[in-house]
C-alpha cells in the first residue's frame, strides 16, 4: 500500500492508492470505513469529504469552489460530523434526521468518528442507514481497530487502512507553511519567550509531575500570545524534536534550545513521546471542532500525564 502525495496538490500523505483511485474515478463506494489513528483519519476523512463535495471534479478539492470555500469555514450544508466526543445514540439519531433533508447540491456527505466504540444500540439504528442508502449520499466511518467494529458495521462498508504517519514523519503538509511562518517568519520578539515557556511547561509536566488541571490552566494562560490551534501546532513540533534527540537524530527547528532538549529527551521513551505528540494533534483537531479551549486542554493533560506516569 503506497501512500498518496501531499495535501496540496489533491491529495493527502497516507491515503492508500486504491482509495485515491475510486475518488478520482468517482466510483467510491457509499460506506468507507477509515483505520488508523484519530488524527491520521480525521485528516483524511475530511479530505475525503472535501474531494466528494467538490464542484470541480478534475481537480478536487480544488479549493476554491463555492462547495470548498464553505467546507473550509465549516459551513457547507450538506456535510455533517458527529463523533469528535465519542459517538453516542444521540449522533446516530442526529444523522438521520439530517439525512432526511434535501440535499442543497448534488451530494450529502457524513462522517461517523470512532465507530470502534460504537455501542449496540447506536449501531443497530445505523444499520438499516448503511443497508438502504440514498443515492449520492456518503458515509465516511473511522477507527483505530478494524477487529473493534461490529462485524454488522465492517460488512456495510469498505475498509481502508492508512498508512501510519509515524513519529519521524515531517509535520502535515497543509500546517507546514502555518509552521514555517511561526517559526522562521515571525517578527514578534516575544516568540523567544513563548518557547521559553513552553520549555518551562513541559518540565511542570515530566519533572515537577503537576497535576493535570494546573497544566491545563497554565497551557490555556501560555496560549493567550499566541491563537491556541497555533500554539498547539508548536507543541506538537516541540515535542517531535525532543523525540528525535531521543532518537539520537540532530536538532532541527529548535536549535536554539539544544541543551533543553537534551536535558527533557531521556525523561521518557520514544514510543511515549510519539503517543504524546498524538495526544496533542488530537487536541488540536478537537479544537477545530470548536470544543471549549480548557476542558480540552484539560482532557490532553490528563492523557499526557498518563503516558508519562
Amino acid at each position: 500500500m503506497a501512500a498518496a502525495g501531499d495535501a496540496t496538490n489533491g491529495s493527502l500523505v497516507g491515503l492508500p492508492e486504491p482509495l485515491m483511485a475510486s475518488l478520482a474515478a468517482r466510483s467510491l463506494l457509499h460506506a468507507v470505513l477509515l483505520v488508523g489513528t484519530p488524527t491520521d483519519t480525521a485528516r483524511a476523512a475530511g479530505f475525503v469529504a472535501r474531494h466528494l463535495l467538490c464542484e470541480r471534479p478534475a481537480d478536487a478539492p480544488c479549493g476554491t469552489c463555492r462547495a470548498c470555500v464553505q467546507m473550509a469555514a465549516s459551513a457547507h450544508p450538506d456535510f455533517l460530523e458527529v463523533g469528535a466526543q465519542g459517538l453516542k445514540t444521540a449522533d446516530v439519531e442526529a444523522v438521520q434526521d439530517w439525512l432526511a433533508t434535501k440535499a442543497h447540491g448534488g451530494r450529502k456527505v457524513y462522517v461517523l468518528h470512532g465507530v470502534d466504540h460504537m455501542t449496540g444500540v447506536a449501531a443497530n439504528r445505523m444499520l438499516k442507514t448503511l443497508e438502504e442508502p440514498e443515492p449520492h449520499v456518503y458515509a465516511i466511518m473511522t477507527a483505530k481497530s478494524r477487529q473493534n467494529v461490529l462485524s454488522t458495521i465492517r460488512s456495510r462498508a469498505f475498509a481502508y487502512d492508512l498508512a501510519p504517519a509515524g513519529p519521524y514523519t515531517a509535520t502535515d503538509p497543509a500546517a507546514a507553511e502555518q509552521l514555517h511562518r511561526l517559526l522562521h517568519a515571525t517578527e514578534d520578539p516575544s516568540f523567544d519567550g513563548f518557547v521559553d515557556q513552553m520549555i518551562k511547561w513541559t518540565k511542570m509536566w515530566l519533572v515537577e509531575r503537576a497535576p493535570a488541571w494546573t497544566l491545563a490552566a497554565a497551557w490555556q494562560s501560555l496560549s493567550e500570545q499566541l491563537p491556541a490551534e497555533d500554539s498547539l501546532l508548536l507543541l506538537a513540533e516541540w515535542l517531535r524534536e525532543v523525540l528525535n534527540v531521543r532518537a539520537s537524530m540532530p536538532c532541527g527547528r529548535f536549535q536554539d534550545w539544544e541543551q533543553a532538549i537534551l536535558r527533557i529527551a531521556p525523561i521518557l521513551e520514544i514510543h511515549q513521546w510519539a503517543e504524546a505528540i498524538e495526544i496533542v494533534l488530537e487536541c488540536r483537531l478537537r479544537l477545530q471542532s470548536h470544543v471549549a479551549a480548557l476542558l480540552n486542554f484539560e482532557q490532553m493533560c490528563i492523557r499526557l500525564r498518563e503516558v508519562s506516569s
